[in-house]
């Protein structure tokens, strides 16, 4: 995927802002960090659609290019199994990282979670995408299930998605007793996000027109943004219900700064910039689980407060000190994944 470096800066970019926002330290939080309490959009709010869309769209290529033009050759029994295999390894990574540092039972374990929703998004679209190729039948399943997640919210109230997760999780693995963020039903128009993200993938695989991929991409993501505001106005933008005027914005989003960063990087090869986020990129998975397990073991050894009152003892606010362990930690994950990038060694699912 050299030809689109844009798309591993882009996911470089997100999960160097998921760490970011996971590690916010002395409960004050940077003002733009800050996640919306119910509806509404808020920068925070768009880091997690964004890499289920780049996650899209990076299907797209592992399917339909390993280089240029090259398919994939696989059966679809066999890509089946790959699907399924790395379905499990994430939902099954995502459990692990809940109950870490594992002094508890697991009958009190959360559950769901970002892999966990990754995994079954992921799952999902791919056997979509798998078995119903066609651009239209991808389109249709977007608004299908857009359209059929409002019906379900608008028929039966918006606990439903908490009480459907207390029904077949159980109320103990849950973020609180009575609602999971990423819980089961939510995880219904996630989907689409993820099949977005493979429409823009194809939407740039132009081997012919690098600027007309880059200009439809561009195009396409301000009309699915304006979609999301307009569609907003009667079902309001919701991380937390994932409702589908924020799949729409987020999505369009996605686009947006993807067209921006393809027509700076490939097509004005302007890539100076861009090793710095492609390390990142290139090992997400890693550098994402890597900095779980550093935050709760910084956390438990006490490093997270010792380095944080440090930051105070500047006399900086302190939000601006949370800010500072955030990018703390940003950087010593960074550090530690620069060597696989250097070694060429790429750790997925």
């Amino acid at each position: 995927m050299k030809r689109f470096l844009s798309l591993d800066v882009f996911r470089g970019m997100t999960i160097l802002m998921m760490i970011v926002l996971n590690n916010q330290a002395g409960g004050s939080v940077f003002a733009p960090l800050v996640h919306s309490s119910w509806d509404g959009v808020t920068f925070a709010d768009m880091i997690f659609p964004f890499f289920l869309f780049i996650m899209g769209a990076a299907m797209w290529f592992s399917t339909h290019r390993h280089d240029y033009g090259v398919r994939d050759t696989r059966s679809k029994s066999g890509r089946m199994g790959r699907i399924f295999r790395r379905s499990i390894i994430l939902f099954a990574l995502g459990i692990l990282l809940n109950w870490m540092p594992f002094d508890d039972y697991f009958a009190f374990v959360r559950i769901p979670g970002v892999l966990q929703r990754i995994a079954l998004a992921y799952f999902f679209a791919a056997v979509l995408t798998l078995y119903m190729p066609r651009v239209r039948a991808i389109v249709l399943s977007v608004i299908v299930l857009l359209a059929g997640y409002w019906f379900l919210l608008d028929a039966w109230g918006t606990d439903v998605v908490g009480r459907v997760d207390v029904v077949l999780l159980g109320s103990y693995h849950l973020l609180t007793p009575t609602f999971d963020p990423e819980g089961l039903l939510s995880t219904i128009p996630a989907i689409a996000s993820v099949l977005i993200g493979y429409l823009a993938g194809r939407m740039m695989d132009q081997p012919n027109s690098m600027s007309g991929g880059i200009s439809s991409l561009m195009v396409v993501g301000l009309l699915l943004t304006g979609a999301g505001i307009l569609c907003g106005l009667f079902w309001p933008m919701n991380k937390q219900l994932w409702t589908g005027s924020y799949v729409l914005f987020t999505s369009g989003t996605a686009m947006v700064i993807w067209s921006l960063l393809s027509f700076f990087i490939e097509y004005m090869q302007a890539k100076n910039w861009c090793e710095f986020f492609t390390i990142a990129g290139t090992n997400s998975l890693f550098i994402y689980c890597l900095s779980i397990v550093l935050a709760k073991l910084f956390a438990l050894w006490g490093v997270t407060q010792a380095v944080y009152g440090f930051y105070q003892s500047y006399h900086v606010p302190d939000s601006v000190a949370s800010l500072m362990w955030s990018l703390t930690m940003v950087l010593l994950c960074w550090l530690v994944t620069w060597p696989l990038y250097r070694m060429k060694i790429y750790i997925s699912a």
